[in-house]
């Protein structure tokens, strides 16, 4: 039997990442701005409206030269006559003098003249014309001025930046309705074994269903991969061969889910090598869970093999692929600081990848260890985050302030 080309975890999340980088990262597409959630800018977005494109006011009130308010108080309030009444989407007609002032509701737009809003709680309409002042307002009080929020040629995205909600309303503000962003990749995936069935399927004992199908097809929605092709094939070399052969002319990365490691009918490597001499770069990970984990490629297509165990998948896509995948496209892992409450003891010699729920007590981040073993999915659904020992350690003790990277 031959041994597998064990790679360190560090070593394939970079062959992953320059892989990525090297085939992906020139592929870019055009986007409506109420899609680009998620996405990620591939160029640099910049405004060239104002915002706002008119000085308006922040409150109902009546708008005025400020000067008249000065000394303004409930025993002596200021007398202005009222010179217009400005309605929402209408130009302000009026040039505000001393002694007058106009209306304006909250957005609407300030006349000319005027420097400042006095909310119409401290206002009373003395007669037809007149309003009663009863507070200061100083220059530019509750008034947003013209170019004040966004100016032109400012700076809204750079590469690499992450549209989220906040992003996408600024550029809907400043009648951005298209963005350029990395294309999305296009994914299959294949799940094998012969005793794996659609999860719609009535399975007898000695059957399983396809966890790790519909698990790799959610994750890889949640990062705005395309899956493009998802099937279960069971242990038939031919067929299998077939089909990687087929898609890896179309795909940008392939995953096969089970027959990664070394047994009878675990095809996946040599299938894989039968691609091209140098399609394998590894066939085993030090580390726990995952170890028979392969990677490779055929041109530009990424050839990722995992472990049939739902756990050890889950942790292989989230240790390896999620982290090249992020550091390809230059976005940073969701990570946290928090203090173990138990000692932690890892396997001597690999990487060690340890599930754990993180949680706040009082003014403190906490890390509470999820025991679980490879075969076991449901202990998962405790876990909000993982952390991982080094091979060249033993583990951690309790109260160790470690980083926890989230799910």
């Amino acid at each position: 039997m031959a041994l597998l080309k064990v790679e360190t975890v560090e070593n394939a999340i970079k062959k992953c990442q320059n892989h990525i980088e090297k085939y992906h990262l020139s592929k870019t597409e055009i986007v409506s701005i109420e899609h680009a959630l998620g996405r990620i800018s591939s160029k640099i977005v910049r405004s060239y409206e104002v915002l706002p494109n008119f000085t308006r006011s922040t409150v109902d009130g009546y708008a005025l030269k400020s000067k008249d308010s000065l000394g303004a108080s409930e025993s002596i309030p200021s007398l202005l006559k009222c010179v217009e009444i400005i309605k929402m989407g209408e130009v302000a007609q009026s040039n505000i003098k001393s002694g007058e002032c106009a209306y304006v509701p909250t957005g609407g737009m300030l006349p000319e003249g005027a420097d400042a809003v006095v909310m119409i709680e401290y206002t009373e309409v003395f007669n037809q014309d007149d309003v009663l002042v009863y507070r200061p307002v100083s220059d530019y009080e509750n008034v947003l001025r013209e170019g004040e929020d966004i100016h032109i040629n400012q700076t809204l995205m750079n590469v690499g930046d992450c549209f989220d909600v906040q992003s996408i309303g600024i550029c809907a503000g400043v009648g951005i309705s298209e963005v350029e962003v990395y294309a999305q990749l296009n994914v299959a995936i294949l799940s094998t074994g012969d005793e794996v069935y659609p999860i719609n399927y009535e399975i007898s004992k000695g059957q399983v269903h396809d966890i790790n199908g519909t698990l790799l097809s959610v994750m890889l929605k949640k990062l705005k991969m395309n899956v493009s092709k998802t099937c279960l094939i069971q242990d038939n070399y031919d067929e299998l061969y077939h089909t990687i052969s087929n898609l890896s002319q179309t795909m940008d990365i392939i995953f096969v889910s089970g027959g990664s490691s070394q047994g009878e009918k675990d095809y996946t490597v040599k299938i894989f090598e039968s691609l091209g001499s140098d399609c394998v770069w590894s066939h085993g990970l030090s580390v726990k869970p995952g170890k028979p984990t392969i990677l490779g490629s055929h041109q530009a297509c990424l050839l990722i093999g995992l472990p049939g165990h739902p756990v050890s998948a889950f942790a292989i896509f989230n240790r390896v692929f999620k982290t090249a995948l992020l550091s390809a496209y230059k976005q940073p892992l969701k990570k946290i600081k928090a203090m173990l409450d138990t000692n932690v003891i890892s396997s001597q010699g690999k990487e060690t990848i340890i599930y754990c729920y993180v949680y706040q007590d009082n003014n403190d981040m906490h890390a509470k260890i999820v025991y679980t073993k490879s075969g076991l999915i449901s202990t998962l659904k405790e876990a909000n985050g993982y952390l991982v020992v080094p091979s060249n350690l033993e583990g951690y003790k309790k109260g160790e302030c470690l980083e926890v990277i989230l799910l």
